[in-house]
């Protein structure tokens, strides 16, 4: 059993110090993976870092497009991740089926809010002199985002955080729990 790789700048990765994750019902292994060393970490802030204007930048139809590829391919790996959350977290395959299919959700939501969302007017005129004025506020990303994410929901608390960020044009650095770590692996390939 290979260990997982992790990702920085989107090309796999192993670190040092290989952790096994074990089933929480037998202590069966499950998988592996490796912890990315410091050097790692800073590379994978430098390179967010360094493609924050980029992401910012993306036209909306190009966030769109990404986070519907994911939702589309989630869905198409729907039972393969399930069998892979329930192996990692214990949790009975039915609720790792629904925990799937709101990932699913998650991702096609954000989709469609990026292509929603352009702003919103704010009227001006509340103050003498500003009459016949209106506002346009924009929120835009202010650069990258650090999501940790604990073990009981180990697809869709990761997909919270992920599909926000892309949507607004962040880029994100997932942390996963140690205890879980192979599905938010598994979700960044």
């Amino acid at each position: 059993m290979e260990p997982a790789p992790f990702f920085v700048a989107s090309r796999p990765a192993t670190g040092e110090g290989e952790l096994t994750v074990h089933h929480p019902y037998d202590g069966r292994p499950v998988g592996r993976t490796t912890f990315a060393t410091p050097d790692q970490v800073a590379a994978a802030v430098a390179a967010a870092a360094g493609v924050a204007a980029h992401a910012a930048a993306l036209p909306a139809h190009a966030r769109a497009a990404a986070l519907d590829h994911v939702s589309r391919r989630l869905t198409e790996r729907a039972a393969e991740i399930a069998a892979l959350i329930t192996a990692e977290n214990g949790k009975p395959l039915k609720w790792a089926r629904a925990e799937v299919g709101r990932a699913v959700s998650t991702f096609r939501w954000a989709a469609e809010e990026a292509r929603r969302f352009s702003g919103e007017l704010q009227r001006l005129d509340t103050d003498p002199a500003a009459g016949g004025r209106i506002a346009l506020v924009r929120r835009v990303p202010r650069g990258p985002v650090l999501g940790i994410t604990p073990f009981n929901f180990p697809l869709n608390l990761v997909a919270h955080k992920v599909a926000p960020a892309i949507a607004v044009g962040a880029p994100i650095i997932v942390k996963p729990a140690p205890a879980t770590p192979l599905t938010a692996l598994l979700l960044g390939e």
